[in-house]
């Protein structure tokens, strides 16, 4: 009895190891789930959105493993694709581990933390 139940905790433990999500340049991005236009690791798990606020137009939250350090300071190949997609970063408006981007009068912004990130899609009326 003793010998199943240990095999049945290293069978949970192999199956639990390879449901985390990592982040890995090889496996490439994929459309945000609040603008198409704007890209998210494709294996990001997506969390349930935060309220929006009269600044934020639609929100999402994504965790993912090794996408930020404790700085929340993101990759700098998910930065780069980011720019390949078409959005300029606005580094003056940078806070802290909050960026914004913009493209086509549309800006986004993108928080970092530890194995967790926030993509948002600001209003129309925000002044940065």
């Amino acid at each position: 009895m003793r010998r199943l139940l240990i095999s049945m905790l290293l069978f949970a433990a192999v199956l639990l190891t390879g449901c985390t999500y990592e982040y890995t340049e090889e496996d490439g991005y994929r459309m945000a789930v609040i603008n198409e236009g704007f890209p998210v690791p494709k294996n990001a798990y997506e969390l349930r959105p935060e309220d929006c606020t009269t600044e934020i137009t639609k929100s999402a939250k994504y965790k993912l493993k090794g996408i930020g350090d404790e700085e929340g300071t993101p990759p700098k190949d998910y930065l780069e694709e980011i720019q390949r997609w078409g959005w300029t970063e606005l580094e003056d408006k940078r806070v802290g581990h909050v960026h914004y981007f913009e493209k086509e009068g549309k800006i986004m912004s993108l928080i970092i933390q530890k194995n967790v990130f926030d993509v948002f899609e600001m209003s129309e009326h925000l002044e940065l």
